[in-house]
């Protein structure tokens, strides 16, 4: 009569106690391994989640000076118009059009 053996890890049947034990080894440390690959990509994810939070507050709070800092130049223009009406200024720089844009709020 011949024994099998039957490894609850695997699911498998095995001819001898040491091949069942063997693939039982096996199957664990690439459980492991695999466990271990997950947990640090997990951990790679979370770096580059943290690192873009980081980068979205930098970017939100300049931002915010942008936006105070237009209010500002909002501000001083108007007073400047409503006391010698008009203001001109002549520019070559492609950073200026998105302000032309602003100043049609103004009318």
């Amino acid at each position: 009569m011949k024994v099998k053996y039957y490894s609850e890890v695997t699911k498998q049947e095995y001819d001898s106690e040491k091949a069942c034990l063997d693939a039982e080894y096996a199957a664990k440390k690439a459980a492991d391994e695999r466990q271990k690959a997950l947990a640090a990509e997990q951990a790679k994810k979370n770096q580059l989640a943290e690192e873009r939070k980081a980068r979205a507050a930098e970017v939100e709070a300049a931002r915010k000076e942008l936006v105070k800092a237009q209010q500002v130049y909002r501000n001083k223009l108007e007073g400047f118009c409503r006391t010698y009406g008009t203001y001109h200024w002549s520019s070559n720089s492609p950073d200026d059009i998105p302000m032309l844009f602003n100043l049609f709020d103004l009318f």
